[in-house]
């Protein structure tokens, strides 16, 4: 079966992957990863059965794809260890990736982004920025691990990715920083406490069939929700 996830899914893509193919031995599952709206695509032209996604991308010249929320997700503040403020907030952070606030403590602070399509990118804007854009001297990373690494290895730096990738190895070289007072935990993001949060979406071109429905059916029912409440702990 191929499946395409969103970069932000592919921790937990993997994961439900490998438990799914455990249980289900004659069942091979191949994964593709792209930002969210490129993966809708790669669905929508045919190119694989199922799509974990971050965001779907509403288009009125296009047919609504079958979708259904399977975990709740939360963006993370990282900042590098040296950068001089312990939190943040929605005000904070639209000030910095609007430009408006360039220096804190006496650090140059620089705001680092997502590419377009990405759906932590659209998620993090619709929250912090509302109808404002981010700077254009903001750094754009095409990956969540490839903003992880730029954080850390930049003091001042200043980026967000899905709590989902700070289980990763190299996250434990950047700071999580809580905002409006809350971190991002599996009880601040389930309860909604934590303000920067969203659905992933397992989604199907059409009501899923044969394979990609037995997998859906999986990944909604107790063993994949054990797999996704379990991926959330970092």
């Amino acid at each position: 079966m191929r499946l395409v996830a969103a970069d932000s899914c592919t921790p937990l893509a993997e994961e439900l992957a490998d438990a799914y193919e455990k249980v289900h031995p004659w069942v091979e599952i191949q994964i593709e990863v792209f930002n969210s709206a490129v993966a809708e695509q790669v669905l929508r032209a045919g190119e694989a059965e199922v799509a974990l996604l971050s965001w779907l991308y509403e288009n009125a010249e296009e047919e609504a794809l079958w979708s259904h929320p399977f975990a709740r997700d939360g963006i993370a503040v990282v900042v590098h260890p040296a950068t001089p403020f312990s939190e943040t907030g929605l005000a904070h952070l639209q000030a910095i990736f609007r430009g408006r606030v360039q220096e804190w403590g006496g650090m140059v602070l620089t705001p680092v982004s997502r590419e377009d399509g990405s759906g932590s990118r659209t998620a993090f804007e619709s929250a912090v920025l509302g109808d404002h854009d981010a700077t254009l001297t903001a750094v754009v990373m095409p990956s969540s691990e490839a903003v992880i690494d730029h954080v850390a290895r930049t003091p001042g730096a200043v980026g967000y990715v899905s709590t989902l990738w700070l289980s990763a190895p190299a996250a434990e070289n950047v700071r999580v920083a809580p905002v409006e007072g809350m971190l991002p935990t599996a009880d601040t993001i389930s309860d909604g406490s934590y303000i920067l949060s969203r659905p992933l979406h397992i989604a199907t071109v059409g009501d899923p069939t044969d394979g990609a429905r037995e997998f859906a059916q999986w990944v909604l029912g107790p063993e994949g929700q054990a797999v996704a409440a379990k991926l959330g702990d970092w």
